[in-house]
């Protein structure tokens, strides 16, 4: 674990002491004296997902940076020295919050940036519809218009002079936003409603199913980083041949080893690649809006065929 090896926590905080201004200052006090001054309000994200939500909110002033590289996840993330001196330079953190990312806590404290602000947008989330312990919230584009509203008010905390323009922007993505769920609805409903039944390699699809009238049947791996037991695995598939599943989604993070297994099993396709964690690598799979469309274009065609 990160705080187990201390030489590349040392390493990494003295690497970034020298890259940070000499003052008495705290590294987030420091961002935010710069503000005033003009430079770019320095903000770092959790996951590419949600970088994308604050890189609209924030536009081309702010400087984003994402800890859990793309195509990683990050549920199953062991942080590294380099992300020490990611958050020490960072005068605001996002997060998901609702145990995602279990290891941010310990990133913050070995930063040494102790009045780094912490936005947990989960948070914003009414607790009711939290209650299923589900964290990938963003999923439901309704969702994620909460998720900019957290975005706005938390850039704007730490950076008011530039509060008007975080405002703009985020009427713009709130707007996008809407019209993305209008769009998604509209493709689901071309789905016959015997065939909208879904199994994914993780759980990330729990709100979206819910929000579209998606049968959301089970998941290949039933937690993080946990191999299906064979019990598990059998149960499976069988509710996959009951509901008449039409595909196992698989996920570019994680090996499609088990999807494929799963497919076979059942007598039914694999479909590659859905994108819920991460963002892509492709310009059309690098922000929030069109990640979505991607992933509603898989999943219909799947489903209709």
């Amino acid at each position: 674990m990160i705080l187990d090896n201390k030489r590349a926590v040392s390493a990494a905080l003295a690497a970034a002491s020298l890259m940070l201004p000499a003052s008495g200052c705290s590294p987030a006090q420091q961002q935010t004296q710069s503000n005033a001054g003009g430079s770019p309000l320095v903000a770092a994200c959790t996951i590419s997902t949600l970088c994308s939500l604050v890189s609209a909110v924030g536009g081309p002033d702010i400087q984003v940076h994402t800890i859990v590289p793309v195509g990683a996840s990050p549920e199953t993330y062991e942080p590294t020295p380099s992300d020490i001196v990611t958050v020490s330079h960072a005068a605001i953190i996002f997060e998901n919050g609702e145990g995602l990312e279990a290891w941010l806590q310990r990133l913050i404290n070995a930063s040494d940036a102790p009045n780094v602000r912490d936005v947990v947008l989960a948070d914003g989330i009414p607790a009711a519809a939290r209650a299923s312990g589900n964290p990938h919230l963003w999923m439901d584009p309704v969702y994620a218009q909460t998720y900019v509203r957290e975005i706005e008010a938390g850039l704007a905390a730490v950076d008011p002079s530039r509060a008007a323009d975080f405002q703009g922007n985020e009427t713009v993505e709130l707007a996008r936003l809407a019209k993305l769920d209008r769009w998604i609805a509209a493709q689901v409903a071309t789905i016959p409603p015997d065939r909208r039944v879904m199994i994914c390699f993780h759980d990330a699809w729990y709100y979206f199913d819910k929000r579209y009238g998606i049968k959301n049947v089970g998941a290949v791996e039933p937690s993080p980083g946990q191999e299906p037991s064979p019990e598990y695995f059998a149960k499976l598939i069988a509710l996959a041949q009951a509901n008449h599943v039409r595909a196992v989604f698989a996920e570019p993070q994680f090996s499609p080893k088990l999807a494929d297994a799963l497919a076979s099993s059942a007598g039914i396709q694999t479909v590659e690649d859905l994108y819920d964690d991460t963002l892509g690598t492709s310009p059309g799979l690098s922000d929030y809006d069109g990640m979505m469309r991607y992933d509603v274009g898989v999943i219909v065609k799947a489903m209709k065929s």
